[in-house]
């Protein structure tokens, strides 16, 4: 359903990605979590390569309650430029790195995987 919701309004993954990879979400996330995120990174062999977009597939899942309910190009790439994080704990990233080592483990042997 995001996916389409995404399409629907012409919102690409460019449009907000490029940020999310070039800087490796610390624009997002307070430094310390991000310090958490990037240690779970180094830990994972090739973490910052490919474990960082289930990182970022993750946190497209958890806010896509919120991105449903927008309706608007403007307003989808604001929400995804300016991620509502900032009073995000440790327990918060734990339980998206905990979300994003589910995908791994799910999606990684599968057909077309990251290509």
């Amino acid at each position: 359903p995001l996916h389409a919701h995404l399409k629907k309004y012409d919102i690409r993954f460019f449009h907000f990605s490029y940020r999310w990879m070039n800087c490796l979400l610390m624009r997002e996330v307070s430094l310390p979590l991000i310090i958490r995120v990037w240690d779970t990174y180094i830990a994972e062999s090739d973490g910052f390569k490919v474990f960082h977009i289930y990182v970022c597939a993750a946190m497209l899942v958890k806010f896509s309650k919120d991105l449903l309910a927008l309706e608007e190009f403007q307003d989808l790439i604001v929400f995804l430029q300016n991620l509502p994080t900032k009073d995000w704990t440790e327990k918060d990233i734990e339980t998206l790195l905990a979300q994003a080592y589910v995908y791994k483990y799910q999606f990684e042997g599968a057909e077309n995987h990251l290509h």
